[in-house]
């Protein structure tokens, strides 16, 4: 889903699927565990004998629009990262 040199992944990922499985990581520090957002995916998990057609992730991803139903996207450059998502933030 996105490709990138790991500094870049952790400080600024663009896919809505890795920056849910970053915000899954415990942090050490109890002030700043309490503090920052983690990302709850909702949906169904996608079958791996039977994936969806279009984005494999668009069961759960919370920016899915049409188009992800239907295309599957491509890698994109964004800043330093090949995303393959049609709306990468």
């Amino acid at each position: 889903m996105e490709l990138a040199p790991t500094e870049e992944l952790y400080q600024r990922p663009h896919h809505p699927y890795t920056k849910a499985l970053l915000s899954a990581i415990p942090i050490p520090d109890p002030v700043r565990e309490s503090a920052r957002e983690q990302i709850l995916l909702r949906g169904d998990l996608p079958s791996p004998s039977n994936p969806p057609t279009g984005c494999v992730f668009n069961t759960r991803c919370a920016k899915a629009q049409p188009r992800c139903f239907s295309e599957e996207p491509a890698l994109h450059k964004v800043e330093g990262s090949e995303v393959a998502c049609h709306y990468p933030e």
